[in-house]
């Protein structure tokens, strides 16, 4: 009677465990079709009580979407955490260097190269697939891109093997208009034009202001003229010439400024057609 007692309590213990686990699966389940229908918020609850509830092998399967829906929503850093787990989770190469790869990327939306660069350089070209060669390729000219680097940037780009002629030719082209807009639009020599009121402005293509600028310091100069001739020229000095003095050399310091998002803006322009080059890498 004891034995049959016993047996029955470790069949019970055991289909205990199996419907917890098979509710724990089918929960993992869901929140993987959160995850495909891009309700992220709702995955990520899912998953996180996923993490409270199940063992270390479920953990394992649940970080590399958990990172995935964190870094969709914009919550980089919680992603990042989660990229770290599922990469010590993984022992094939093949899908640790998907994972640095996707963090990488997750970091350069975050805005921060240099652990985006940290997570590539983990990366070993040795024994790489083509696909995977192409992406890490892919993301560091992309690195380079966003960080100035356009030399190293360019070089990166032409080694992605699924490009044609007609690609490398564009690409080149690209590179070629990015100096220009570089030399162009460079705020030390924007600035010193702008020793000539409204000059630098109407350079970078903001004519309005340049038109504002050059209205504003002749009519303060007109002004300093008037005074100085219906008082003494100390008056205008005195009077006008702060005011003055203080708007032009603001103006110079503005330019400056215009220049680099001048510059900037239409970098991104070429960097967006650069990535419609591209074939995809998926």
């Amino acid at each position: 009677m004891k034995k049959t007692v016993t047996l029955l309590l470790f069949i019970l213990i055991g289909f205990a465990k199996l419907n917890a686990q098979d509710g724990l699966d089918n929960y993992r389940r869901m929140g993987n079709e959160f995850n495909a229908s891009k309700s992220y918020e709702s995955a990520i609850e899912v998953y996180e009580r996923l993490l409270f509830f199940g063992d270390d092998q479920l953990s394992k399967q649940i970080y590399l979407p958990l990172a995935r829906a964190y870094s969709a929503i914009g919550k980089f850093e919680l992603a990042s955490n989660h990229y770290t787990n599922a990469y010590n989770a993984q022992t094939v190469d093949t899908i640790r260097y998907e994972i640095l790869i996707e963090s990488a990327l997750n970091y350069m939306m975050d805005m921060d190269t240099s652990l985006a660069y940290s997570e590539l350089l983990n990366i070993s070209e040795t024994n790489l697939s083509p696909r995977l060669y192409n992406k890490l390729q892919m993301m560091l000219g992309a690195l380079d891109y966003k960080s100035g680097r356009y030399s190293s940037a360019k070089e990166h780009f032409l080694r992605i093997s699924v490009l044609s002629a007609t690609d490398k030719l564009a690409i080149e082209t690209l590179f070629k208009q990015s100096a220009k807009i570089n030399k162009r639009y460079n705020p030390k020599m924007v600035e010193w034009m702008s020793i000539i009121p409204g000059l630098g402005y109407a350079w970078c293509g903001y004519y309005k202001e340049s038109a504002n600028a050059i209205a504003l310091s002749g009519a303060l100069v007109l002004l300093y003229v008037d005074v100085s001739l219906k008082y003494r020229i100390i008056d205008g000095l005195i009077t006008v010439f702060p005011w003055f003095n203080r708007y032009y050399r603001g103006g110079i310091k503005k330019s400056y400024k215009l220049a680099v998002t001048k510059r900037q803006t239409e970098q991104n322009k070429l960097y967006n057609t650069l990535l419609r080059i591209v074939p995809p890498l998926n």
